[in-house]
C-alpha cells in the first residue's frame, strides 16, 4: 500500500492547532476479556494436536468357572490447534514524518497496538461466537449440540443412569437445549440437569459443576434479576430462588456478538476452552532505502479452538 503523504494530513504541517483529538490514545479500549474464559498456553510449534481418550465401561457379572470379560480403551477424534500468523502497518513518507509538527505519526505504533490487542479478542471470542455453527469440537460436530457423540456409543447412554429425560438421541450427550431459549429460570434448570447428569464417554457419570453464566451486555438486567435475588424473581408469592444457592455468577463482554445468546462454563480449570501464544506482539520499524519512507509494523502469532465440549453449555436465544 503507498505510504501516507502530506497531502493527506495538511493540518498536521502548519502551527496553531489547539488539540489534536486521538482516538487511539484519547480514549480507552474495552478490556479483551478472553483472559477471563479462556485457557491460555505456550506452543513453540506450527500447530498443536491433542486428542480423546475414554476408559472402560461397566464392570460385568463374572458367572463362577467363567473367563474375566476384557474390554478397550477408547481412542477419539484429534483436534488441531493451527498457529495463525497477524501482522499490520502503517507507512509514511518522509517528508510527512519530518514536516508533521506534533509528532502524530510518530505514534502510530500505539494505533497498530490497539488494532493488534483487537483483533486478538475478536479471533479468540469467535470460538464462542461461532460455538453454534463452525466451531467444532474433538468429536467433530459444533460446540454448542444437542448431539454430541459418546465414544462408547449407544451403550454408553444405555448405561448412564436417568439419560431418558436428558439425550434426544442414542449414544449422544447435549450440551444445548433442543430447542434454543432465552436467559430465564426455566432455562437456567435445564442447564443445570444438563450438567447434572452428564457422563463420560462409557456412560459413567462424571463431575462437572457450571459456576459462570456467560452473557452480551443486553442481559445483565435479566441476569440480576435472576441471580441476584434472595426470592424467585418474577412472581409474588414470595419463594425462595433456589438458583441464589448455587454459586453461579455471571460476567458480560461485549465481544460476544449476539444480543442473546448465552453460555454456562464450569471454571477455567474444567472446561477446554484455550488458545495458544506462538510469538507473542512485536513492533518494529524501518526506513525504506529508496524513498525514505518510515515503516511501523506489528506481528503476533496465536492459534484458538476448543477440544473436549465437556465443560460448556449455550442456547442461541429464542
Amino acid at each position: 500500500m503507498a505510504a501516507m503523504t502530506r497531502g493527506q494530513f495538511v493540518q498536521l504541517l502548519t502551527v496553531g492547532l489547539h488539540k489534536i483529538f486521538n482516538q487511539f490514545t484519547d480514549t480507552v479500549m474495552r478490556n479483551p476479556d478472553y483472559d477471563v474464559i479462556f485457557n491460555q498456553e505456550d506452543s513453540i510449534n506450527a500447530f498443536e494436536d491433542e486428542i480423546e481418550m475414554a476408559g472402560a465401561g461397566p464392570m460385568v457379572e463374572k458367572p463362577e468357572g467363567s473367563p474375566v470379560f476384557y474390554d478397550q480403551l477408547i481412542q477419539g477424534g484429534t483436534k488441531r490447534y493451527v498457529m495463525f500468523t497477524y501482522a499490520l502497518g502503517l507507512r509514511a513518507s518522509y517528508e510527512l514524518v519530518n514536516d508533521d509538527k506534533y509528532g502524530f505519526i510518530k505514534k502510530g505504533p500505539q494505533a497498530i497496538m490497539r488494532s493488534a490487542q483487537f483483533t486478538k479478542a475478536s479471533t479468540i471470542w469467535s470460538v464462542i461466537n461461532n460455538g453454534f455453527s463452525s466451531t467444532l469440537s474433538v468429536d467433530g460436530v459444533s460446540l454448542f449440540n444437542n448431539q454430541h457423540p459418546l465414544l462408547g456409543g449407544a451403550a454408553a447412554t444405555n448405561v448412564g443412569p436417568g439419560l431418558t429425560n436428558v439425550i434426544s438421541a442414542s449414544g449422544t450427550y447435549p450440551n444445548r437445549p433442543a430447542t434454543d431459549a432465552d436467559l430465564s429460570v426455566t432455562s437456567l434448570q435445564l442447564m443445570i440437569n444438563q450438567f447434572n447428569r452428564l457422563v463420560d464417554g462409557q456412560g459413567i457419570p462424571i463431575m462437572y459443576k457450571p459456576s459462570v453464566i456467560l452473557i452480551p451486555p443486553e442481559l445483565e438486567m435479566i441476569a440480576t434479576e435472576i441471580l441476584g435475588s434472595p426470592t424467585k424473581p418474577y412472581t409474588s408469592d414470595n419463594e425462595i430462588n433456589w438458583l441464589a444457592g448455587r454459586e453461579l455468577k455471571w460476567f458480560s463482554t461485549p465481544y460476544l456478538t449476539s444480543q442473546s445468546a448465552w453460555f454456562a462454563l464450569t471454571d477455567k480449570m474444567g472446561h477446554q476452552l484455550k488458545y495458544f501464544d506462538r510469538e507473542k506482539f512485536f513492533d518494529d520499524y524501518d526506513d525504506d532505502f529508496d524513498t525514505r519512507a518510515v515503516k511501523q509494523v506489528c506481528i503476533g502469532r496465536w492459534g484458538q479452538g476448543v477440544t473436549s465440549w465437556l465443560g460448556t453449555w449455550g442456547s442461541n436465544g429464542p
